[in-house]
C-alpha cells in the first residue's frame, strides 16, 4: 500500500531511492543537513519534501510524524548514526518499517535480528560483486536474484524471454557473475613473495659472478697444484670462505699462484659480503616496501584498484577470494582501509591514481584489469583513460554515478563496464522499502516493475482463478508457481491459482496492491 516514506540521506543512493519511490507512487519526505545543491534541486524536482535536519533527531523533527509514516529508510554513510535514528523512531512508532545502511557485517547480522520489520542492507557489498566480475571479464548485466535465478532486461529473444516489457525488452533470466573462490593460504603468499625477492636481478648478476670467479679458481687450482677435482673444488670454497684448515695450502706453489690466490681470497670476501648485503636489502628491503605499500616492480596478471573507500575495500575483497593478486591506490594515508587490505599482502600506494606515473608504479602495464572506484567520477574517467593508453589490452572498469555520462564513456571511449554503486544497490533498498514480499525492482522505460512473490491463502478470491484472467487486465505477468516444492516456470507453470501456492510475479505497484489482496483472506 501506498504511503509516506522517509528517507534520511540525501546522497547519491538516498536521491536514487527517493525517485523510484515517487514513481512508484509514494509520498517522500527527505530528512537532510546541509544536502548539496544539486541533490537537493534534483530530489524537489522529483517530487519530495525535504526537510533540513540531521538523521539522528528524526524522532524529533516538528515537520516529520513518524506515527504516520510506513517506512523509514535510513542512507547515511555513518553506521552509528543509522542505529541510533533507527532505535528512536521505533519509540515513537513501535510498528514502522525500517530499511538502513550498515557498512559492518557483524553489526548489521545482529541488527536485522533484533529489529523486527526491518531490513538492515549495504550498497557497496550489493555493488562490489558486479565491479570484480566485470574487471575478471564474467559479468554481462546487472541481475535481479529471485527464486533462485537471474534475471534481467535484455532485447528481445524467442528462445528464453519470460516478460515482455515493450519497447523490444525482455525480462530474460542470465547466468550471474559468479566469481571463483581460490582463497591462497597466507604462508603460501609469503613463501611466494620471498621467492620473488630472491630473483633480485643485482643478486642474480651478483651470484653467477661468483660463480664464473669460483670455477675459474677450481680450474686453476686443479692445475697449478695438480690436485683432483674434488680437492680443487674444496680448496677453493675453504680459501673464498676464509676458513682453510691448513692440510692444503700455497707454501710450495710458484709465486704467480700465490699471487693469484692472494688476489682470489681478496676478492672473493668482497664479493661474498655484496652477495649478503643484496640478499639483506632483497629480503628485508622488499618488506619494509610492503609495508609501505610500494608495489613491486613488474607485478603480471594482477587488477589495479583506483580508490579504497567503502566500494572499493570490497571490490578488493571480492578478487582476493577469487585469488587474484591486486594492487591498490589510495588518496589518504588516513583511510582505515589501508592498513587492513596491506595486511593481506595488498600493496598500497598512497597517491592520487590519476597521474600516469602513479599508475606505472602500479605496474599498469602488466595489468590484466584496472577498476576506477573512487567517489569521484572525474577521476574515475581520468584514472581509465589514462590506464587504457598505457594498456590497451586490460579490461577498465570505472564506477560512474551519472547513467547518461556512464552509457557514453562505455560506448564512445572504450571503456569496458561502467557501473554506479548507487544504481546497483537502488533496486535492494526500494524493495526492502515497498514491504515484505518485494523482491526486487526493475527499471524499464520510466517504469517500474515490481519482481515480488505471494501465497495464496485458501478461501481467498484468488484461489481457484485462472492465471490467464490474471494476466488479461494488463500490468501483471505470472513468472513462476511454486506448489509442494516444485517451481514451474513460465510458460510450463499452473494455468490455476489453488491454495497453498507460491506465487511469482512482474507487476506494477498498483496491480501487486489488487493481487495481493485477491491472495489474502
Amino acid at each position: 500500500m501506498a504511503g509516506t516514506t522517509v528517507v534520511c540521506g540525501l546522497d547519491r543512493l538516498g536521491l536514487r531511492i527517493v525517485r523510484a519511490l515517487v514513481a512508484l507512487g509514494d509520498e517522500v519526505v527527505v530528512v537532510a543537513e546541509a544536502p548539496q545543491e544539486g541533490l537537493l534541486r534534483h530530489a524537489r524536482k522529483a517530487g519530495a519534501r525535504v526537510v533540513e535536519g540531521s538523521s539522528a533527531d528524526v524522532a524529533q523533527l516538528d515537520a516529520v510524524d513518524l506515527r504516520a509514516v510506513r517506512c523509514l529508510v535510513l542512507t547515511e554513510s555513518a553506521d552509528l548514526v543509522n542505529l541510533h535514528a533507527a532505535l528512536a523512531a521505533r519509540e515513537v512508532n513501535p510498528r514502522l518499517r525500517i530499511v538502513m545502511q550498515m557498512f559492518s557485517v557483524e553489526l548489521a547480522e545482529r541488527a536485522s535480528r533484533l529489529l523486527p520489520n526491518s531490513r538492515v542492507l549495504s550498497a557497496s557489498r550489493e555493488a562490489a560483486a558486479y565491479f570484480a566480475a566485470d574487471a575478471l571479464g564474467l559479468a554481462t548485466v546487472p541481475t535481479r536474484h529471485v527464486w533462485g535465478r537471474h534475471l534481467a532486461t535484455h532485447p528481445g529473444r524467442t528462445d528464453a524471454h519470460l516478460v515482455d516489457l515493450g519497447d523490444g525488452r525482455f525480462l530474460t533470466p542470465i547466468e550471474p557473475p559468479r566469481l571463483p573462490r581460490r582463497r591462497r593460504s597466507r604462508r603460501l603468499a609469503e613463501l611466494r613473495r620471498a621467492a620473488r625477492a630472491f630473483l633480485d636481478i643485482r643478486l642474480a648478476i651478483t651470484a653467477a659472478a661468483i660463480g664464473v670467479l669460483i670455477a675459474v679458481a677450481v680450474t686453476v687450482f686443479h692445475n697449478a697444484l695438480h690436485l683432483s677435482w674434488v680437492d680443487a673444488v674444496y680448496f677453493t670454497m675453504t680459501t673464498a670462505s676464509t676458513t682453510g684448515y691448513g692440510d692444503i695450502n700455497l707454501s710450495g706453489a710458484a709465486g704467480w699462484v700465490k699471487i693469484y690466490g692472494s688476489a682470489f681470497m681478496i676478492t672473493s670476501a668482497i664479493s661474498l659480503a655484496l652477495l649478503y648485503a643484496l640478499a639483506a636489502d632483497a629480503v628485508i628491503g622488499a618488506r619494509i616496501l610492503e609495508a609501505l605499500g610500494v608495489p613491486r616492480a613488474g607485478m603480471r596478471d594482477h587488477v589495479v584498484v583506483v580508490g579504497l573507500g567503502n566500494a572499493g575495500y570490497r571490490i578488493v575483497q571480492h578478487l582476493l577470494e577469487a585469488g587474484v593478486e591486486v594492487a591498490a591506490a589510495e588518496r589518504s594515508e588516513r583511510n582505515r582501509f589501508v592498513g587492513v587490505v596491506r595486511r593481506q599482502g595488498v600493496p598500497v600506494l598512497v597517491t592520487d591514481g590519476r597521474y600516469r606515473d602513479s599508475l606505472r608504479a602500479l605496474s599498469v602495464e602488466g595489468a590484466r584489469a584496472i577498476v576506477a572506484a573512487t567517489d569521484d567520477d572525474l577521476a574515475n574517467l581520468e584514472a581509465s583513460l589514462i590506464a587504457q593508453e598505457l594498456n590497451p589490452d586490460a579490461r577498465i572498469v570505472a564506477r560512474l554515478w551519472d547513467p547518461e555520462l556512464a552509457e557514453r564513456a562505455q560506448r564512445q571511449l572504450g571503456i569496458d563496464a561502467c557501473h554506479s554503486v548507487s544504481g546497483l544497490a537502488m533496486p535492494t533498498f526500494v524493495a526492502a522499502a515497498l514491504g515484505e514480499g518485494v523482491l526486487s525492482i526493475v527499471e524499464h522505460d520510466s517504469r517500474h516493475w515490481l519482481l515480488a512473490e505471494l501465497r495464496v491463502e485458501p478461501g481467498s478470491r484468488a484461489d481457484g482463478m485462472s492465471t490467464a484472467s490474471l494476466e488479461a487486465a494488463g500490468d501483471l505477468h505470472i513468472l513462476a508457481v511454486r506448489a509442494t516444492g516444485v517451481e514451474r516456470w513460465r510458460p510450463e507453470h499452473a494455468g490455476r491459482l489453488e491454495a497453498h501456492h507460491e506465487v511469482l510475479i512482474a507487476a506494477t505497484r498498483e496491480r501487486w496492491e489488487r493481487i495481493r489482496a485477491l491472495a489474502t483472506l
